[in-house]
């Protein structure tokens, strides 16, 4: 296949709502099956470079790292565009719990947050490249601030799992026998197995490089509360993945990771509506108000507390 062919095909899987013929539906379906395995590739391989650049030693570099984290939330407002002539949020597939309904106004909240942080994120980088002072980051965690490793872990993994969450919702409202729907399930399949996998791996690290201690300048019931976050946050983000999987196997679907197609381990079962509840409703709003809480708390230490030392301990 050619380059002007691969383009095409790019340009049609991020502007769906463009018309799309059955000559252009046949050659993404036939031709190229499976092009969301690249733009998995593509996401995993951004949120990698904008994790790296985040935490260079030079600032000019970490301001070009905070550059491209904006351009990436920016890219979710252009995504939003482009889905929006689609039809899909007007009339997606049939809902299956009246809470369904929210999800159009879910994924307006969403991309209004990333506008605002996209702004917020250019603003800091021109604060950034006026900055003269150097990062020096071991590779493992210090008794007051984590290490390269930890940061480049803990980012790959936020950049990652916030591109999920509007993706998957987006992803359930397509209905069935759309040409670029399984282009979605694969891509967001993809990018759920490999977030499992760096949260293993951050467990594993965590044993190797003890995490230093929380801020000393958090208050007794600031710590406790920031230590339940965290641990929230580690079994809801074990827990999206494995529900996710357990659901799609009892549904009688695989799970793709990349070229990979990992065949259910078990029989179809309706009791992947019940596995379905939890990874589409239950864990999904709980994962809006842990991970909603462990932001603002963040942000509330450095802006309002003037805690500079508690925030600095993951962000260069």
């Amino acid at each position: 296949m050619g380059l002007k062919q691969i383009a095409r095909i790019t340009m049609l899987l991020i502007f769906s709502p463009i018309a799309v013929s059955a000559n252009d539906s046949n050659l993404v379906q036939q031709e190229y099956f499976h092009f969301g395995i690249w733009v998995a590739f593509g996401i995993i391989l951004t949120a990698v470079l904008i994790s790296w650049l985040l935490n260079h030693a030079v600032p000019k570099v970490r301001a070009l790292g905070t550059l491209l984290a904006a351009t990436a939330c920016f890219s979710i407002v252009i995504w939003f565009v482009g889905i929006l002539g689609t039809g899909i949020l007007e009339n997606p597939k049939p809902n299956q719990t009246p809470m369904d309904s929210a999800k159009p106004m879910l994924l307006w909240i969403q991309v209004s947050l990333a506008m605002v942080a996209g702004l917020v994120l250019l603003m800091t980088s021109y604060r950034q490249s006026r900055s003269s002072e150097v990062l020096n980051l071991p590779a493992k965690n210090e008794p007051e601030r984590y290490g390269f490793v930890s940061r480049m872990v803990h980012w790959i993994t936020a950049i990652l799992f916030l591109s999920l969450i509007p993706m998957g919702i987006f992803t359930s409202m397509i209905p069935e026998g759309t040409w670029f729907r399984n282009e979605y399930y694969v891509t967001h399949k993809t990018i759920g197995v490999t977030i499992f996998g760096l949260l293993l791996f951050r467990i594993f690290w965590n044993r190797l490089s003890k995490r230093p201690v929380l801020d000393a300048a958090l208050k007794p019931f600031e710590r406790r509360w920031a230590h339940r976050v965290h641990i929230a946050l580690y079994v809801l983000l074990i827990a999206m993945p494995l529900t996710g999987y357990v659901m799609t196997s009892f549904h009688g679907f695989p799970t793709f990771f990349f070229g990979l197609e990992l065949q259910p381990l078990w029989e179809k079962s309706q009791a992947y509506i019940i596995w379905g509840t939890f990874h589409k409703y239950i864990l999904q709003y709980l994962i809006y108000i842990i991970l909603g809480a462990h932001i603002v708390g963040a942000l509330k230490h450095h802006y309002i507390d003037k805690k500079r030392s508690a925030f600095k301990r993951m962000v260069s």
